[in-house]
């Protein structure tokens, strides 16, 4: 056995693992063993953050939830996350994303994540809920706060967009409209939602609907900015962009952990028997450089030919917005990529700031300045 896969399950502590290989996360993100409710009966396992306490008192997440509920609340975002329903905010999306990118050039410099990604990301999921432009402002400052590591910032963020949003689950029971707001808002009239899972599936997709994917294309952007030869490949073969996205969710993997699952029973897994009750974790990003299954895994290869990564998970609670995903990652690259030749970092690499939250890691801002014509790109 080699030293890698000696150490895919690692212990931290009593009843705390970490899962970091492919074969082994498999398993644990697919067994019904493991379970993704914090808590057994009104009793909170001893590893659950406080965080996460705040945020079992005040909403219902289908992310902390098994089957049958689970499924039931999947099923609740589904229509919405169709390419009937975001066809249209992807069309506006595009158009927007035309006129950011000819505003910077316009004015020979700025930052790609505030001008460019963060924008138009957020507009897509502030457009599926139904979130009034005139909101969306302090919507994205609470969103943005919820994620922190600071409990004290995270719950009171947390607590003002939950309150935000049952006030707009409210008024959409009276003045409904094509959104999902609405449809959460009509289900719970209809008895099938509670008002803590209505308001938690909410804010669930208002944060989970953005904040990864700035995350990825942020990142994407810098990455490029560094492969000219690679702009080149994709400059001369544009419809390889779809395939180069999948290896860059591989090699970016922005949502580094999954949430935690707690055995409900002794599991054996890579020849470790975890004890029932503890709580195991996966490194999605350690996964997705196994080396036991992508060969040179820390290298990024455009032609890598496995794609089944794991960045959106992988069983019952594979991300439900992966799709939406992929296009809005597909329409932003497919309009940055022509001139992003024309464009150079602004700020020496070694110093860019992170923005760090508790799901994921993503530049603070990307400073660029347009450059007058393309650099020559040597092999």
């Amino acid at each position: 056995m080699s030293l890698g896969r000696a150490q895919s399950v690692q212990q931290l502590a009593d009843c705390k693992y970490l899962v970091s290989g492919y074969s082994d996360a498999l398993t644990v993100l697919a067994d019904r063993r493991l379970s993704n409710d914090p808590s057994n009966g009104e009793i909170l396992h001893p590893e659950i953050a406080s965080q996460m306490v705040a945020n079992q008192r005040r909403s219902t997440s289908m992310q902390l939830c098994d089957a049958p509920r689970h499924p039931q609340l999947r099923r609740a975002v589904a229509p919405t996350l169709t390419p009937r329903r975001y066809d249209v905010p992807l069309a506006r999306m595009e158009k927007d994303a035309e006129e950011l990118l000819d505003a910077l050039f316009a004015r020979g410099a700025g930052d790609l994540v505030s001008e460019f990604v963060l924008p138009l990301v957020f507009s897509v999921i502030c457009d599926l809920l139904g979130v009034p432009a005139e909101d969306r402002d302090r919507v994205l400052a609470w969103s943005e706060a919820s994620t922190m590591p600071d409990p004290t910032v995270s719950g009171d963020g947390g607590s003002a967009l939950d309150e935000y949003l049952a006030s707009l689950l409210t008024a959409k029971s009276e003045q409904p409209d094509n959104d999902l707001s609405s449809e959460l808002a009509a289900a719970r009239q209809a008895g099938q939602l509670s008002d803590s899972e209505a308001v938690g599936t909410a804010s669930l997709m208002m944060v989970a609907g953005y904040e990864t994917t700035v995350s990825f294309l942020s990142t994407s952007a810098l990455t490029l900015l560094m492969a000219p030869r690679l702009q080149q490949l994709l400059a001369q073969r544009p419809e390889s962009l779809p395939s180069v996205i999948e290896e860059l969710f591989r090699y970016i993997t922005p949502t580094r952990g999954a949430w935690t699952r707690f055995a409900i029973e002794d599991l054996p897994i890579g020849g470790t028997v975890i004890p029932a009750g503890s709580a195991v974790t996966v490194d999605l990003a350690a996964v997705n450089r196994d080396p036991h299954r992508f060969a040179g895994p820390d290298r990024l290869d455009p032609s890598r030919g496995d794609k089944k990564h794991l960045a959106f998970g992988h069983g019952p609670h594979y991300c439900p917005g992966a799709t939406l995903a992929r296009r809005q990652a597909q329409i932003v690259l497919r309009v940055l990529l022509p001139r992003m030749a024309q464009l150079k970092l602004a700020t020496p690499i070694d110093e860019l700031r992170w923005h760090q939250n508790r799901f994921s890691r993503r530049p603070q801002s990307l400073l660029v300045t347009v450059v007058d014509s393309n650099p020559e790109v040597t092999a």
